[in-house]
């Protein structure tokens, strides 16, 4: 039986998806897309230490390289994201 909560996290889920599609357009590849959710769902889940290391095992990652990739060299805008973020 599914509980009020288990519904309330059900539509969470589902905003953040919207949320992540949305803003995964400011990435060019779908590699920095992915990595862009895996980061983001890592800082909002259960994560003990928010650091690429736990971040990147959290999401299945082998190691927190991609991670690193995504913060350090991919070219994306982070006012372009913001400026998305607040438009909702």
């Amino acid at each position: 039986m599914e509980t009020e909560s288990d519904v309330e996290v059900g539509l969470w889920d589902a905003e953040l998806d919207s949320l992540l599609l949305r803003v995964g357009e400011r990435f060019g590849r779908v590699e920095p897309r992915r990595r862009m959710r895996d980061y983001v769902r890592g800082l909002l889940g259960p994560v003990g230490r928010k650091n690429s290391w736990q971040i990147a095992e959290h999401a299945g990652h082998d190691t927190p390289y991609g991670l690193q990739r995504l913060l350090s060299w991919c070219q994306w805008d982070p006012d372009e994201i913001r400026d998305d973020l607040r438009a909702t």
